[in-house]
């Protein structure tokens, strides 16, 4: 029998391109300091860069060739959160948990051109369609049904959560004794 080996690692922050070339690099001191078969975090963000969270998604999935990852729910995944959230291979929420679904905010100069226009709405549309494909792809919900909570922005509970398979069980986080327990704080 295969002797698992987790390491728990707690994430509260946003999500920028500093946050996320900490945590890879953290994740990656931690993987090769400890010899994880499993990789738990406890993870509460309000979301952030959208390039960023894609970039932090998909260092994620190319963990899951090597061992298990694991994400819990211990306060609200809003954003882009959602999208980190769903790599892992196993998903959990605390029961007074939540999660936030909107859509793309894109920050643009005021004095711009009709192209730079169009540039801007394909770019965000761009993103909401990434978006929305990488949550469908993870989840019970469709392209369609998270366009809708994109347009009106909705926060949901984890019932919500559970139904449409975000999460496989609502839990209590805890830590086993004896566990190796890491926090990110970057500053």
């Amino acid at each position: 029998m295969k002797n698992i080996k987790t390491v728990f690692i707690h994430f509260f922050d946003e999500i920028n391109a500093d946050k996320v070339n900490k945590f890879i690099k953290f994740t990656t001191q931690a993987i090769e300091n400890h010899n994880p078969n499993e990789l738990y975090y406890f993870i509460s963000s309000n979301g952030g860069d959208v390039d960023s969270g894609f970039v932090l998604y998909n260092f994620l999935i190319s963990l899951k060739s090597k061992l298990t990852v694991t994400m819990h729910n211990i306060g609200s995944i809003d954003s882009i959160a959602n999208v980190i959230f769903v790599s892992a291979d196993k998903r959990f929420s605390a029961p007074s948990a939540s999660f936030l679904f909107h859509g793309v905010t894109l920050d643009i100069n005021l004095s711009c051109t009709a192209t730079m226009l169009k540039e801007n709405l394909s770019r965000l549309e761009g993103m909401e369609n990434r978006i929305a494909h990488a949550l469908s792809e993870h989840t019970k919900l469709t392209e369609k049904e998270i366009s809708s909570l994109f347009r009106q922005g909705e926060d949901k509970d984890v019932f919500f959560a559970l139904e449409k398979e975000i999460i496989h069980e609502i839990k209590v986080p805890a830590i086993p004794a004896d566990s190796i327990y890491l926090a990110m704080t970057f500053t």
